[in-house]
């Protein structure tokens, strides 16, 4: 039977409904009057398969970004299915494009759908866990259909849409009631097709609130579901100031009311600015909430309408840093022959430094020598031995003369640090008559110390005593012993980094981040294969910045560590850094402080802030960072975070106990003690 492909209208409103109905199971569920606002075209619009007597055969429901479609809803009745409707429909959308050139969408792994998407020429881009539980996965698809540069490639692989939202009670007990119209629009909230959209928070007044359920089961329940949602901290000075004016407002009259009140001052003093809630009474007094407390109060299915423009409004675009197609190489007789002398020369004559360089390439059982090449060019020499007491040493490093000379050296010293962690030992040495002058420096602000005509630093992948730590570098190197012993305890770790001590007073936190901007940022090895067509190394600096939306800047706080945690289809906290300096201000300021760091070019950053440079983002600056050897799973994080009795959130930033961090430190290096 002849099927046709058009734009459908609110005329077929209950037409849709009924087929979404149908497929209620794999498609979600989405409010009619969201449905309503998709076939105005207010947010995207609804494709449809009809048949020649005009029945409802499949349709495509999608949202439409500047640079994206996103497929919400793609249907076809079963007794309709392999006649390529479905791939007529992406084709249909991919025609009505404008400035869109690709097609995003997630599926579940465990839906038959999953098998569709290759064949109509969707690719996959990672995982990431699917809100319906029981442990299923979501699988990223994405479709590219015109020219698209690798910036822009990579900004579709990493890039943040979500917007915070902070659920009231009302929203939340719907969580855990039966599947009627009633409770149906909260729960549309946790729909996976909105996984990328939304972030859900609460108010520690919910507790409150869970706390007066009379059903003890009910209430353990309710207890141990809100353990899965972050909890918003809120300034106290802005909860009392902004709890007289909403208690003439509102009705405070029983207990509940009292407590609604409390939600939402908690939530006007924190960073989230949409509370989302069914109250029919605070809904209508949505405007006076906003002008006193800027806080947007909206309703589920009103939220779902309007999240696109809500997105833009608050939304942030994460950076990266600027990356250069780094890799080492052997040095081979070819290298030598051609090898550019006079760039690495240090005041030498260029035969004797041939000369020097000649009589380690021959010791090849001691030494090996590494070139450090962008493209063709060769940017950095570096010889590395072996020797038998714990240390990893350099007799010859030398970076070419460049306006990237400092960035390619921090970059040299960052790897032989990481060489060393990864080969458990745990002293790193660079002998100072043939090093780069500008080396010097470099090495002093990476931690190491001057001692016996070189430079030393030390990196312990242990949990350890100051006692112990002191006692392992007297007997590496008793030279610099009272160096050492000088140092405070928060310094003492930074210099032995990865090291963690017993006795450092500190903040420890979880950040989630997406794989592809993970290993931009953390994982050089990773990241070539990823973006840079195999290479086997990328820029990594030793001190980097991530940037991120304003929010749990009162959780936020340096001095202290991350556990950085790679989403998707990686699942596992791959890597520990220090988290040196929180910082909020408008973008173009940002720009300006963090420049060196190697962001993107300003017009980029322009982009990303929605074209508003007097917009505030937040920047967290971080260093001395180490990939764990033995990367942990989700599974072990959870069994980590049960037995001490934690709630593990994975849907932003958390704080996270010492006990907790120094046991999944262990986790992640292999030569615990």
């Amino acid at each position: 039977m002849q099927t046709t492909i058009n734009q459908l209208t609110v005329a077929d409103l209950n037409a849709v409904d009924d087929l979404m109905k149908r497929h209620r199971q794999t498609l979600g569920f989405l409010p009619k009057r969201a449905l309503q606002s998709y076939l105005k075209e207010e947010k995207g619009g609804v494709l449809g398969a009809k048949t020649d007597e005009g029945q409802l055969v499949g349709y495509l429901l999608y949202a439409a970004n500047p640079n994206y479609f996103r497929i919400t809803h793609l249907c076809v009745l079963e007794e309709y299915q392999g006649q390529g409707i479905a791939k007529r429909l992406v084709d249909n959308l991919k025609e009505s494009a404008d400035t869109q050139k690709r097609i995003k969408l997630n599926c579940r792994r465990d839906f038959p759908a999953n098998t569709l998407w290759p064949k109509l020429g969707f690719v996959t881009l990672g995982e990431k866990p699917s809100r319906s539980g029981n442990g299923r996965s979501l699988v990223i698809w994405q479709l590219t259909f015109a020219s698209v540069s690798q910036l822009e490639l990579f900004q579709a692989k990493t890039s943040s849409e979500t917007l915070d939202i902070i659920i009231d009670a009302h929203i939340f007990f719907d969580f855990d009631e039966p599947d009627i119209d009633k409770t149906m629009p909260s729960k549309a909230l946790l729909s996976d097709f909105l996984v990328d959209s939304l972030d859900l928070w609460i108010t520690d007044e919910l507790l409150n609130e869970i706390n007066r359920q009379d059903d003890p089961e009910k209430r353990k329940k309710s207890q141990n579901r809100a353990q899965n949602f972050p909890t918003v901290e809120s300034d106290p000075d802005l909860v009392e100031g902004f709890a007289r004016p909403l208690k003439a407002l509102l009705p405070n009259r029983r207990p509940s009311q009292s407590s609604d009140i409390r939600q939402l001052t908690k939530a006007a003093a924190s960073s989230v600015k949409t509370f989302v809630t069914k109250d029919g009474e605070i809904l209508r007094k949505s405007k006076r909430i906003f002008d006193i407390t800027g806080l947007e109060v909206v309703n589920p299915t009103e939220l779902i309408i309007q999240l696109r423009e809500l997105s833009e409004r608050q939304s942030y675009a994460p950076d990266r840093i600027s990356g250069f197609n780094l890799r080492w190489e052997r040095l081979t007789a070819s290298d030598l022959a051609n090898f550019p002398f006079e760039s690495l020369l240090n005041g030498e004559r260029k035969g004797k430094f041939r000369e020097k360089l000649e009589s380690l390439i021959v010791q090849a059982n001691l030494y090996e020598c590494e070139l450090l090449r962008s493209g063709d060019d060769i940017i950095a020499l570096r010889v590395l031995t072996n020797s038998s007491n714990q240390m990893l040493i350099s007799p010859m490093a030398r970076v070419a003369f460049s306006a990237n000379s400092s960035l390619f050296g921090r970059f040299l010293i960052a790897d032989t640090l990481s060489k060393s962690v990864q080969k458990n030992l745990n002293m790193v040495k660079f002998e100072d008559s043939a090093l780069t002058p500008s080396l010097i420096q470099e090495l002093l602000e990476m931690g190491f110390v001057e001692c016996n005509k070189g430079f030393v630093r030390f990196c312990f992948t242990c949990c350890l005593s100051r006692k112990e730590v002191l006692s392992i570098i007297c007997k590496l190197c008793p030279e610099v012993e009272n160096v050492y012993q000088r140092m405070s305890d928060l310094e003492l770790e930074q210099r032995c980094s990865p090291l963690v001590l017993d006795s450092t007073d500190q903040h420890y936190f979880l950040i989630p981040i997406i794989p592809g901007y993970a290993t931009g940022l953390i994982d050089r090895h990773q990241s070539s294969q990823e973006l840079f067509g195999g290479d086997p190394n990328v820029l990594l600096r030793w001190d980097n910045v991530y940037y991120r939306k304003v929010s749990h800047h009162n959780m936020l706080k340096a001095p202290g560590r991350i556990l950085w945690y790679a989403s998707r289809n990686r699942k596992q906290i791959i890597a520990v850094s220090s988290l040196d300096e929180v910082t909020i201000d408008m973008t173009k300021e940002l720009f300006r402080k963090f420049r060196r760091f190697g962001v993107l070019e300003w017009r980029d950053l322009y982009e990303m802030c929605g074209r508003d440079p007097s917009k505030d983002l937040m920047a967290l600056k971080f260093s001395n960072t180490f990939l764990f050897q033995n990367p942990i799973s989700l599974d072990n994080v959870r069994n980590v975070y049960a037995e001490n009795d934690a709630g593990l959130s994975l849907q932003g930033p958390s704080k996270v106990s010492p006990e907790i961090f120094r046991e999944l430190f262990r986790k992640g290096y292999l030569n615990q003690p």
